[in-house]
């Protein structure tokens, strides 16, 4: 990729009513550039531009170092006649053939991620929607209350085993790792579960959620998420 940087003269002025501080008797003439880039991909111009005091007659340039202040002043002023810059940053041909490349390659990967059907799954009969099963494993959130009155003592997120998923009873052991805060199901521990079953109540049964209760009324249950 090719890269260019050149100073590009944008407009000069006359300063013959200005003392020279080189040569007293020769004129001078002040002249704006603009720093300007270029690539294969991208080209540009720099927003503020660059004064250069030239000798009239030598043609040599004028240090800074030795501008008076009128000198100062003149540039200043003549600085707001300056041309302005035709555009900071402009894309090449090729420029905009490379950031239509990224576009669709962030389309495909954004669809690919998260929009693409996925084959294993019928949208008609989504896992969450489907018959519970012995073996079964679920993900979501659990709610713990006094079974006497009701009140809240605890929530967070765990995994659930079903141990027994029968019509007429259900058997749910909790893992062991649970977490108060709203963690990726992925990161939580799904292999490692309690001894003790807890029999529950099956409320409600929807296509992305089941709601489970206990029997005694300790724990409540919201799962949203199959294994």
């Amino acid at each position: 990729m090719f890269f260019r940087v050149d100073k590009v003269k944008y407009a000069s002025y006359v300063a013959d009513h200005l003392q020279n501080p080189v040569n007293s008797n020769n004129p001078m003439i002040i002249v704006y550039y603009r720093n300007y880039f270029g690539t294969a991909l991208l080209t540009g111009y720099a927003k503020n531009s660059e004064a250069v005091y030239y000798d009239n007659i030598t043609g040599k340039t004028i240090s800074r170092k030795k501008w008076t202040d009128e000198m100062k002043n003149y540039a200043k002023e003549c600085e707001k006649h300056v041309p302005a810059a035709p555009h900071r940053f402009k894309p090449t041909i090729f420029g905009y053939i490379f950031l239509l490349g990224m576009v669709a390659l962030f389309a495909y990967l954004t669809y690919d991620s998260f929009l693409k059907p996925n084959p294993n799954i019928n949208p008609e009969n989504p896992p969450m929607a489907q018959k519970i099963n012995s073996g079964d494993l679920y993900f979501g959130r659990f709610l713990e209350r006094d079974p006497v009155s009701k009140a809240s003592k605890g929530a967070g997120f765990s995994w659930v085993k079903f141990i027994d998923a029968g019509e007429g009873s259900i058997l749910i052991s909790r893992a062991r790792e649970k977490s108060s805060s709203v963690k990726p199901s992925i990161e939580m521990n799904s292999t490692d579960f309690e001894e003790e079953t807890i029999p529950m109540k099956k409320i409600e049964h929807g296509d992305y959620q089941i709601d489970l209760v206990s029997e005694d009324g300790s724990l409540e249950l919201s799962l949203t998420e199959k294994k």
